[in-house]
C-alpha cells in the first residue's frame, strides 16, 4: 500500500489543491446548483486542458528530440512520470550499467545513453533490441540486459611489473594475496618445447567492429556487434553459482586468446629458439616472430604458424581466433607482449650462455659489417666516379669532335710552338676546369672541403680565359 501511494506522490498534493479550489468555487458560488455544476465541469474541463497543453509545450525542452515521433514520446512519458506508471528511467556513461531504481514499475521508460555507450534491452522473456547513443523510449517490461563500451579498450593479463611469479610466498604477503599473484601468472603461463616456463605481461588492444563515425558517434556504433558481443558471453561452470566473475564478459575474450596463441607457439620452441645466442639477419626468428605471428592470429583471416620443430610454415592457415573474434563483434588492433619472467636457474643459464659466447659473436658481427662496409664503399666509389665523369664532361656536349675539317692534331714535339698550348688544347682544359668548378658548387658538402681547390680552379680558369681572347 505504501508504495502505491509513493507512486503517485509527484502529481498527489497539486491535484488536491486544484480540487479544494474549485470545490470552493463551487459551494460558495452566488448561483444556483444548476449553474454551480455546469460552471464546476467548465472549469474542471479547463483546468485539464490547459494543464495538458502546458505539458506538452514544456515536454518540448525536457529532452534533446527532433522529429515528431519522439516529441510525441516526451509527452507521453511525461505524463507516465506523473502518474507514477512509468518504466525506469536512467542515464548510461562510459559504458557502465547504472543500478536499478527499485520504485520504477514495467512501464515505458527512458534512457539516455552517451556518445561512447550502447545497450541490450530485454523482457522477462526474450531480448527485445539493441540501442545506441541517444534519446531511447523504452516499451512496457523492457529493462536494461546489459551495457557496453563504444571506446578503444586495452587489457593486460599476467604478473604485475614489481610481482616475481616463481617466488614461494613471503611471510609478510597473506595467503589470499599469493593466491591472487598465483592466479595472475598462470594467466599467461607457458611451457617451451624443452621444459622452459616462460611467464609474461600480455596486452591486447581492442573494440566492438564499427567504423568511426558510425551509427552517429565518433567511436562507432554497430547493432549487430554489439548483440553479438552482448550474447556471446559465456558461463564458467566451474565457478560456484553465486560468484560475481561466473560471467566471462566480452572484454575477457582477446586477452584469452592471446594468451592460448602464445601458450601454442611457446609449446613449439626451445628456449634458444626463443633467445638464440647469434641471431640470424636474414629473418625475423625467436621472441619476435612469435608476438608476430600472435598478431597475425588475431587481427587478420590468415596468418603463418610454426610445425611441430618450430620451423615458420610458408602457406598461411586460417585463424580460428580472428573467426572466433569477428563472430562475436570484436576487432583486435594489437598485441603486445612484454615484460618476460624466467625462472632465476634460467636467467643464470642464459647469462653464463652469452657470457661464454659474446666474443665468438662480435668477431662474427664484426666481420658482417666490415663486409657490409666495404661492399659499400666500392658502391660509393663507383657512383662517384660516376657522378664526377658526367659533371666534368657536361661542357663538351656542344662540341664537334667528328668534323673532319677540324680535325685536332698534336703538335710535333721538335718544333719550337710546344712551347704553348695551341687553342684547340686551351678550350679542352677550360672545359674541363668549368666541369669540375660546376660539380664542387652543386654539392656544399664538397664546397666546404675545397675551399683552397676551388680558388686555384678559377684562377686557371681566368688565366685560360684571358689567353683565349
Amino acid at each position: 500500500m505504501k508504495n502505491g501511494l509513493r507512486r503517485y506522490k509527484t502529481t498527489f498534493w497539486p491535484t488536491i489543491i486544484g480540487l479544494a479550489i474549485l470545490l470552493i468555487a463551487f459551494f460558495f458560488g452566488p448561483d444556483d446548483l444548476a449553474h454551480k455544476l455546469l460552471r464546476f465541469a467548465l472549469n474542471l474541463t479547463l483546468l485539464g486542458l490547459g494543464t495538458l497543453l502546458w505539458l506538452a509545450f514544456f515536454s518540448q525542452f525536457i529532452l534533446p528530440v527532433q522529429n515528431v515521433q519522439d516529441r510525441i514520446n516526451a509527452f507521453l512519458h511525461l505524463i507516465y512520470y506523473l502518474t507514477g506508471s512509468h518504466g525506469p528511467i536512467a542515464r548510461i556513461e562510459n559504458g557502465q550499467k547504472p543500478p536499478q531504481d527499485p520504485r520504477s514499475s514495467y512501464g515505458p521508460g527512458l534512457l539516455i545513453l552517451d556518445t561512447a555507450s550502447a545497450a541490450l534491452l530485454r523482457t522477462s522473456q526474450r531480448f527485445t533490441r539493441v540501442v545506441g547513443p541517444g534519446v531511447v523510449f523504452t516499451q512496457p517490461g523492457e529493462q536494461i540486459a546489459d551495457v557496453v563500451d563504444l571506446r578503444l579498450r586495452s587489457q593486460t593479463i599476467g604478473p604485475r611489473p614489481n610481482e616475481d611469479p616463481f617466488a614461494p610466498r613471503r611471510p609478510e604477503e597473506s595467503q589470499a594475496e599469493y593466491e591472487s599473484r598465483i592466479r595472475r601468472s598462470n594467466e599467461t603461463r607457458a611451457v617451451t618445447r624443452d621444459n622452459v616456463e616462460i611467464v609474461p605481461q600480455i596486452e591486447v588492444v581492442f573494440r566492438l567492429d564499427a567504423l568511426p563515425g558510425q551509427g552517429n558517434t565518433e567511436f562507432g556504433y554497430n547493432p549487430q556487434s554489439v548483440q553479438r558481443a552482448v550474447l556471446g558471453q559465456v558461463v564458467n561452470a566451474n565457478l560456484p553459482l553465486d560468484t560475481p566473475n561466473r560471467l566471462i564478459r566480452w572484454e575477457q575474450l582477446p586477452a584469452q586468446l592471446a594468451a592460448e596463441a602464445w601458450r601454442d607457439l611457446i609449446s613449439r620452441l626451445t628456449l634458444n629458439d626463443l633467445f638464440p645466442l647469434v641471431p640470424n639477419r636474414l629473418r625475423i626468428s625467436g621472441l619476435l616472430n612469435v608476438i608476430q605471428i600472435i598478431n597475425q592470429r588475431l587481427t587478420q583471416p590468415e596468418s603463418p604458424t610454426l610445425d611441430a620443430a618450430g620451423v615458420p610454415t610458408e602457406d598461411p592457415v586460417p585463424s580460428r581466433e580472428f573467426a572466433l573474434l569477428t563472430s562475436r563483434g570484436i576487432r583486435v588492433l594489437s598485441v603486445n607482449i612484454f615484460n618476460i619472467k624466467l625462472r632465476p636457474e634460467t636467467d643464470r643459464e642464459l647469462l653464463n650462455r652469452w657470457n661464454a659466447g659474446w666474443l665468438t659473436y662480435a668477431r662474427r658481427e664484426r666481420e658482417q659489417i666490415e663486409t657490409q662496409r666495404r661492399a659499400l664503399a666500392e658502391q660509393a666509389r663507383d657512383q662517384a666516379q660516376r657522378v664526377f665523369i658526367e659533371t666534368a664532361t657536361r661542357n663538351f656536349t656542344d662540341l664537334n669532335m667528328t668534323d673532319s675539317s677540324k680535325t685536332t692534331t698534336l703538335p710535333s714535339t721538335n718544333t719550337d710552338s710546344n712551347a704553348d698550348l695551341t687553342d684547340e688544347m686551351r678550350t679542352v682544359l677550360l672545359r674541363l676546369l668549368r666541369g669540375h668548378l660546376a660539380l664542387i658548387q652543386e654539392r656544399p658538402g664538397l664546397q666546404a672541403l675545397t675551399q683552397d681547390e676551388r680558388k686555384q680552379i678559377q684562377e686557371l680558369i681566368t688565366l685560360l680565359e684571358a689567353r683565349l681572347l
